[in-house]
């Protein structure tokens, strides 16, 4: 039996459409995102899961659908997608202090250097972004992602271009940001899974 959830949602989607032109992209999806959980969105190329995350991030045309209870004002929320959201032509070591300055609070200044360091990146720190290979990038645009203290994380396909090692450490980051956020993870590989609590959302295909 699943014990009742008792505290306040993160955040709240209830019946939440979207179309484009013609098309279907999301038809009436509604679920719930509690502190420390993590929701996985699961379905086929087209099923609107890029389509969710974004209508997120633009929660003002959804005000009817989407909902933050915990911090209804302003809810806070950071973003990974495909375009990694990183200067190519500066450092990650200024890319980082650039976007330190516009989070304002951010997580400690130690526990960016440890992940820089698992991740295999500090040696690189001062090195263009440009000169870093695909799964370089997408590892330092995952510390990005993560650098501000946020309510909840909305991240697509964060292990992309990851090897195995890659993986593992994106893995216990990932646990150790669900001790104190929540965070919504796209990943088309069913195998991944975190030590937190999860839940699973499995969008249809509405192309046709």
């Amino acid at each position: 039996m699943v014990s009742q959830q008792t505290s306040v949602p993160v955040l709240e989607c209830s019946g939440l459409s979207y179309n484009i032109g013609r098309k279907s992209v999301l038809k009436n999806v509604s679920f719930s995102v509690f502190p420390n959980e993590v929701l996985f969105l699961r379905g086929m190329n087209g099923s609107g899961k890029t389509t969710l995350l974004k209508s997120i991030l633009q929660h003002d045309k959804f005000k009817d659908q989407i909902r933050f209870p915990s911090s209804p004002q302003k809810p806070k929320l950071s973003y990974l997608g495909h375009d990694l959201g990183l200067y190519t032509t500066l450092s990650l070591e200024e890319n980082l202090e650039y976007f330190r300055g516009i989070a304002g609070d951010c997580r400690p200044e130690e526990q960016i250097i440890t992940w820089l360091k698992d991740f295999r990146l500090w040696q690189r720190r001062k090195d263009p972004v440009s000169s870093y290979s695909r799964g370089m990038k997408q590892k330092a645009a995952l510390v990005r992602a993560l650098l501000p203290n946020v309510d909840l994380y909305l991240l697509d396909e964060p292990l992309t271009a990851l090897d195995s090692e890659g993986e593992a450490t994106a893995k216990s980051v990932l646990e150790t940001v669900l001790s104190s956020s929540s965070m919504i993870l796209v990943t088309h590989d069913r195998n991944f899974t975190l030590n937190s609590k999860i839940k699973t959302l499995e969008l249809g295909d509405n192309s046709k």
